[in-house]
């Protein structure tokens, strides 16, 4: 759930500013703020479950690949992936509970 949150927030935002005629700085300085709260909520979650937390370079480098629609390349589906990884895996206890 703090996912998605910061998600939207860290996506929304920048849009919001952009809308209001704000300058683009303030939309960046928001925006980025709440990335790198994603970043530490996913890097952490990954860290729980057992996966490496290599995953978070996908999250840091962007990938422009692939058709682009509004400046918005499919390519950033990849700095996703990680999210919805730690969003699925289990928790370490509770792989280790259903072990024994």
């Amino acid at each position: 759930m703090a996912s998605t949150i910061l998600l939207i927030a860290a996506f929304g935002l920048p849009s919001l500013i952009a809308l209001l005629g704000a300058p683009p700085w303030m939309g960046f300085l928001l925006g980025a703020a709440f990335y790198i709260l994603l970043i530490l909520l996913t890097y952490q979650r990954l860290r729980d479950a057992p996966f490496s937390s290599g995953w978070i370079v996908l999250m840091i480098f962007s990938f422009n690949v692939g058709p682009a629609w509004n400046g918005i390349q499919l390519g950033f589906l990849l700095n996703l992936v990680p999210v919805i990884v730690a969003g699925i895996a289990p928790a370490k206890p509770e792989i280790e509970r259903l072990a024994t």
